[in-house]
């Protein structure tokens, strides 16, 4: 009964704008939608373009579980922010609303076998192609399922991206083993009190829905082994960021770290949060399950001010 609550919550996408101070959310009707066929499979992916002359950043953002690239589209800021500021936002779809992250489960069906590596460095190719993306400006965050398809990403294919986030998302602890990530900015997104994807090391074992879960880093550790690889170093112990509602019980910590040119690498720890990003107003049932949403901070804004600074 608990997977089936879960899986008609996440893709009911019972989720309300928090604060009406942040940017609107993303409009469906801004999408172009581009069918391509990749080894076998009709896929698909959203694009907001830029319609001026030069070279434009490129922000890809991927979906989590049970969701599809629709989905997130209309529960980001960041098209709102693409059409603002100029940037290309594209929103590739999974298989079967599932990304193939290395992790061999999924919430809710069978694991996926895509070739999701392949297919989004496809999204890229085309993009910078067709798009006139700037290559060397590409970045890619990625949402819980999404996320671990980040570290993935990254891992195999990272010279493709200039930085990266992932959030409600730890690394598999099998992955550092083989990861191939060049240094490059990150920014790690958790809740402490996050009862799907724990804050502390996870070790393997079967949850409560009946699915394998690896070991995994917990959250502190998945941010020093990607913000280490740019050899990132602390500056401060940690930022209260202003609260903006005494109903929230959630606060934010903000850690920073600098590499040798002064880029900037970011933790955020969301302590009692759970499983969601910020900026999200989450009904009472869906947050019995998956936990409080901070409203301090829009999760796009946090995004897209933290990609844009590296690219002084």
């Amino acid at each position: 009964m608990r997977k089936m609550v879960l899986l008609l919550l996440l893709s009911a996408g019972c989720f309300l704008s928090a604060q009406s101070n942040f940017p609107a959310k993303g409009d469906l009707a801004t999408a172009q939608r581009v069918n391509l066929e990749f080894d076998g499979l009709e896929r698909y992916y959203l694009i907001q373009p830029v319609h001026a002359p030069g070279l434009h950043p490129v922000v890809i953002l991927l979906h989590g579980s049970t969701q599809t690239a629709d989905g997130v589209w209309k529960q980001s800021s960041l098209p709102t922010l693409a059409a603002r500021d100029g940037f290309i936002f594209v929103a590739p779809n999974g298989v079967g609303t599932h990304w193939n992250d290395g992790r061999g489960m999924a919430l809710g069906g069978n694991p996926s076998t895509a070739d999701d590596v392949g297919f989004l460095k496809e999204v890229i190719r085309q993009v910078v192609r067709n798009y006139s993306g700037d290559p060397d400006a590409v970045f890619m965050a990625g949402i819980s399922n999404g996320g671990f398809m980040t570290f993935r990403f990254a891992c195999e294919a990272g010279e493709q991206l200039h930085a990266a986030a992932n959030t409600i998302s730890t690394l598999p602890l099998d992955m550092t083993k083989s990861c191939k990530a060049p240094p490059m900015p990150w920014l790690s997104f958790n809740g402490t009190d996050d009862p799907l994807v724990s804050f502390n090391t996870t070790h393997a074992h079967k949850n409560s829905m009946g699915k394998r879960i690896p070991d995994l880093l917990s959250a502190d550790d998945t941010f020093k082994f990607f913000a280490g690889r740019n050899q990132c170093r602390p500056i401060n112990a940690g930022e209260k960021l202003p609260h903006l509602n005494a109903d929230d019980p959630t606060w934010i910590e903000k850690r920073t770290c600098k590499d040798r040119q002064g880029i900037q690498s970011l933790q955020y720890v969301v302590h009692n949060g759970g499983h969601s990003l910020p900026d999200l107003q989450l009904k009472p049932l869906i947050r019995k399950v998956l936990g409080n949403s901070s409203q301090d901070i829009d999760g796009g804004e946090m995004l897209w001010n933290f990609f844009k600074q590296t690219l002084r």
